[in-house]
């Protein structure tokens, strides 16, 4: 570690460390930073305080929600908007629908539109992005909740928010069967519960970690989706999605590894 004793350099490092692996014991981490117990105790305290740090059970601790929310904006999202707009621009210009990057945000356990190309049709949607929504409801929050812990799965599930288009509650079973459809195809397909009369489809993303970061989809209005279109459009979001996560660093294959992978537990 750094030869620097303060305050300010042992807290960073403690950060550091924290951002490598997600369960720490105060030994071990007293053993990496090379510092008395003690001293680590306190520096857990005072990060705890402003949000950086969480406890992970009885002497364990692992990073807290405001550390995950800066990790977040700092290493993750800017740079993924700006791998993925241009493929999302080539998709609506070639498909002629709006085509939208869904990123989690897993501190919340919600989901949010990073990036969009919008159609020029007189008929569409207005997306709005950056604005926290649901996991359980639509494509762009099913495909990536399919592929999320176990652990929170059940907690969306305790959470029950209603549907943000028409109010109705959520139904733990239909939710449940979806997510393993979801994870049987590869793919989320919705109708009417993201956006009012809209059909959308969504493939998930993933990170070096190969950990689910969002998805890419599209929306269609009803009145223009066709089911012979489903396998066309899931095709080029396959190869959009595959392209994306290679470029995060991630191993899977999207033309089979979604197909068998369950939730990590």
């Amino acid at each position: 570690m750094a030869d620097d004793t303060g305050t300010v350099s042992r807290t960073l490092q403690l950060l550091g460390c924290l951002a490598e692996r997600e369960i720490w014991g105060v030994s071990a981490l007293s053993k990496r930073l090379n510092l008395p117990r003690s001293t680590v105790h306190r520096l857990l305290n005072l990060c705890r305080g402003q949000g950086f740090v969480d406890s992970a059970g009885p002497g364990l601790y692992g990073p807290g929600l405001a550390l995950f929310r800066l990790a977040g904006r700092l290493s993750f999202q800017m740079p993924l908007r700006r791998i993925v707009l241009p493929l999302l621009t080539e998709f609506t210009q070639q498909f002629g629908e709006t085509s939208l990057l869904a990123v989690v945000d897993r501190s919340e356990l919600k989901v949010f539109f990073a990036a969009k190309a919008e159609t020029s049709a007189p008929m569409r949607y207005v997306i709005e992005t950056n604005t926290l929504g649901p996991l359980g409801w639509g494509a762009s929050a099913r495909a990536t909740l399919a592929y999320m812990r176990e652990a929170e799965i059940a907690e969306v599930i305790r959470r029950a928010e209603p549907s943000p288009v028409d109010g109705r509650p959520l139904d733990p079973k239909e939710l449940r069967k979806s997510l393993i459809d979801i994870r049987a195809k590869g793919y989320a397909i919705t109708e009417k519960q993201r956006t009012p009369e809209g059909v959308g489809i969504s493939v998930p993303i993933f990170d070096a970690a190969d950990r689910v970061v969002g998805n890419v989809g599209v929306t269609v209005p009803t009145f223009r989706f066709r089911p012979r279109d489903e396998p066309i459009l899931v095709r080029a979001l396959e190869k959009m999605a595959a392209t994306v996560s290679e470029a995060l660093g991630s191993t899977i294959s999207h033309r089979v590894m979604p197909r068998s992978k369950g939730p990590a537990k």
